[in-house]
């Protein structure tokens, strides 16, 4: 099959894995991913025709990896949203170009407890990846997910506050970082010594995927409500701390997760 760009990305849904290698399809799925979109929208953000965003839709729709909906003012216009998640991208622009041997020495030196050495293991898998152009953290996030959904259990409270504290207390008894309540609106999050970029070295982007996914799933279920999470400051990008903004949101989404990959 012929590539139609220079990356690729796997997106699950509920009839399995999907891997999307055209440009114009990623796009369409990146700017679902924000937000709901109605047809014209979706049009003037693509610059594509008539005729060909609607196959492109038809096709995403006929696969699962979107939806559709009726406008209830305007029977019209249909309403898109995605219905699918993205795991990982493969692409020729995400090469960090660490140099793992010097990073490993210069790690090892530091070490002084098991949670850094896993800690460094899992930076070392990113790396290796990134370096050879696979993005997982969109994986990272949906692992982060199912860990916050648990975690939920062990630090819920009905007060925010009560909740943030009783989060910090369960990660500093496995010494994996430091959180604090720095906001309420928008709600803000700082964690110091995280362990997913504690000692990291400067990639210029963030790196706590886990953290974020699993701040998705306890405050969605503290909230009742889906939320956004958006990682303003890391270490990874040469900050002092990482910190993370929460914000409710409207969208909800459901992936039981079953059969083949299909390229689409």
């Amino acid at each position: 099959m012929a590539k139609t760009s220079d990356y690729v990305q796997l997106y699950m849904t509920p009839e399995g894995p999907k891997i999307i290698e055209s440009a114009t399809k990623t796009k369409i799925l990146s700017l679902l991913e924000e937000k709901d979109l109605y047809f014209d929208e979706i049009l003037a953000k693509t610059g594509k025709s008539k005729p060909t965003l609607s196959n492109h839709l038809k096709v995403l729709e006929d696969r699962g990896l979107i939806g559709s909906k009726s406008d209830p003012y305007d029977k019209r216009k249909k309403l898109f949203y995605i219905k699918a998640r993205q795991y990982v991208e493969l692409s020729t622009d995400i090469k960090l170009n660490i140099d793992l041997k010097n990073y490993f020495k210069n790690c090892f030196t530091q070490l002084d407890n098991p949670v850094d050495f896993y800690a460094l293991s899992l930076r070392s898998i990113r790396f290796f990846l990134s370096n050879n152009g696979i993005d997982i953290d969109p994986l990272l996030v949906n692992i982060g997910n199912f860990m916050g959904e648990a975690m939920y259990e062990q630090v819920q409270s009905p007060k925010t506050e009560r909740l943030v504290e009783n989060m910090a207390i369960f990660l500093n008894k496995f010494e994996a970082g430091h959180i604090q309540l720095i906001s309420k609106n928008p709600l803000t999050i700082r964690i110091d010594d995280n362990f997913e970029c504690k000692d990291m070295v400067n990639t210029g982007i963030p790196n706590c995927a886990i953290a974020k996914g699993s701040f998705e799933s306890i405050f969605s279920i503290h909230f009742q409500s889906e939320v956004s999470v958006e990682e303003i400051k890391c270490v990874a990008k040469g900050d002092k701390y990482c910190s993370f903004v929460i914000k409710k949101l409207d969208k909800k989404i459901n992936l039981p997760v079953k059969g083949s990959i299909e390229f689409i």
